[in-house]
């Protein structure tokens, strides 16, 4: 036995969603249909398949209106089609762990426009009792980390709203949109895999088809346009080149050599080897990992550059102080009649 669907005009039932959802904010007060329909509608308007298990409601406490209210809410899936489609290529810059346990990502997008944006995401290193993290309870959170980082920038790039995860609780569907109070376990796995409705014979409001564009106000479509995709024109002229200037390269060579002059990192031995561990703790490609300083300083950024110089230089200096300070505790140890003078 299978549940019909409630089949409506879908340009006049997502009309209604759109008006109620403006006027109250709130997917819970709608109509089962209206529910769908508006479900449908958002995943359309970002060009998310609502068919992947990719949107879903969510539940919270909204202080403003002092109430709970249910919003719909594009998960780390949804928003990865996002980023597809509007061609955004993310790069973590930097991983840490900072002040009282927590762990940081940082990550840069870049879309064919030449726009990019930095992004963090923090998660704790401590379980409820306070304790590190061990095993694979810490390997999770690692990742995701990496995903809270991403999931920000794609929403930041390209303005899918977000609405409070903290204390949110999730709600299940049924096949009419309907609110189930009590879900059960396949309940529960249609949700997260409607497409799977077709072959258990129950029926899902996800295979409707979406809703026709209504043009309201207030509900702009978040699909990329064809000039956001568009890479920008090259200018007139050379083509642009991408190599480092070599005055500079010259400049940051000449400060390397007057670091570690009369040490024994002017030896080509002890530089080579010097190189080929930095550009492997860099974690740069293998194919751009080297043991040359010239080619180090072609290949590496400004910061990369500044970083390298002054390690060596601490190096370099705490090398000086340690053979002050063997030399002065030998003098120390001279009796008074093996002193020169």
């Amino acid at each position: 036995m299978t549940t019909e669907l409630v089949h409506l005009d879908p340009n006049e039932i997502t009309t209604q969603a759109l008006d109620h959802y403006l006027a109250t904010g709130d997917v819970s007060r709608m109509t089962d249909a209206q529910r769908a329909a508006f479900i449908l509608h958002y995943a359309n308007s970002i060009g998310v398949n609502a068919a992947s298990g990719a949107i879903e409601v969510i539940e919270f406490w909204d202080p403003e209106a002092k109430r709970k209210v249910a919003k719909v809410y594009a998960r780390a899936e949804a928003l990865a089609q996002v980023g597809r489609n509007h061609r955004i290529r993310i790069e973590t810059l930097k991983e840490e762990v900072v002040g009282g346990g927590l762990f940081k990502v940082t990550v840069r997008g870049h879309q064919p426009d030449g726009r990019t944006m930095d992004e963090v995401g923090y998660v704790s290193l401590l379980d409820r009792d306070g304790k590190p993290l061990v095993g694979n309870a810490y390997k999770n959170t690692l990742m995701k980390c990496h995903t809270v980082a991403k999931r920000r920038l794609v929403r930041a790039m390209t303005g899918v709203a977000a609405p409070p995860e903290d204390a949110a609780r999730r709600l299940y569907l049924g096949p009419n949109a309907e609110i189930l109070d009590a879900p059960t376990e396949e309940d529960r796995r249609l949700n997260d895999h409607p497409n799977e409705a077709a072959v258990s014979g129950r029926p899902r409001f996800e295979s409707l088809e979406p809703p026709v564009e209504t043009g309201l106000s207030g509900t702009p479509d978040q699909r990329p346009r064809p000039e956001d995709l568009a890479y920008p024109e090259r200018p007139d002229g050379p083509a642009p080149t991408f190599k480092r200037d070599p005055k500079q390269v010259e400049r940051w060579l000449g400060a390397w050599h007057g670091i570690v002059k009369g040490t024994p990192y002017e030896d080509a031995d002890q530089r080579h080897t010097w190189f080929r561990q930095w550009t492997a703790l860099l974690d740069w490609p293998q194919a751009k990992q080297t043991d040359s300083s010239k080619a180090f300083f072609q290949r590496c950024s400004d910061d990369e550059a500044a970083d390298l110089l002054a390690r060596i230089r601490l190096v370099v200096e705490q090398d000086r102080a340690d053979v002050l300070a063997d030399a002065t505790n030998a003098a120390d140890e001279l009796t008074d009649d093996e002193r020169p003078f």
